[in-house]
């Protein structure tokens, strides 16, 4: 075992050796390159934190509001981000609703009823999205409530 470790270790040192410094970081610059292809970004889903890969999403509906469209500059939108109203329903784990992946609300901590999703705001800057969740329609509700009995005292 160790005499088969030994020579693999010097294929490599002679391999190293010929090819020379530039080829080797050249050859090493290639590899990194195939390897960071394959590396997959996983983003965790809003509501229920399931990991996501490539091409997986979170159902939505985007209301644009009147407001500019996307790609506009900020300064015609009043020194603005363009933004959007949205509502997340879930990504292919959690919607529809199941008792596997359940759906949390981020502000609230409350489970999103089979019926309900959360309402968010979508930035769309150049080649990135962010998205600032509101609320689910439970809690929505109930600031909308509280919101109005203050507003009668």
């Amino acid at each position: 075992m160790l005499v088969l470790m030994a020579v693999v270790v010097g294929l490599l040192i002679y391999t190293i050796v010929r090819l020379g410094r530039d080829d080797y970081t050249l050859l090493a610059n290639r590899m990194a390159d195939r390897t960071r292809e394959r590396l997959q970004v996983l983003r965790p889903c809003p509501l229920c934190g399931s990991m996501l890969r490539r091409g997986e999403t979170v159902h939505t509906v985007v209301f644009s509001g009147g407001q500019p469209p996307t790609g506009s500059s900020t300064a015609a939108a009043g020194g603005r981000q363009p933004d959007a109203l949205t509502h997340m329903f879930g990504c292919k784990y959690c919607y529809p609703a199941n008792d596997v992946h359940p759906r949390i609300c981020p502000v609230c901590n409350q489970t999103v009823s089979a019926e309900g999703y959360v309402i968010a705001r979508l930035f769309e800057k150049p080649g990135k999205k962010h998205v600032h969740v509101l609320g689910c329609t439970e809690c929505r509700k109930a600031n909308s409530r509280d919101t109005l009995r203050s507003a009668r005292t």
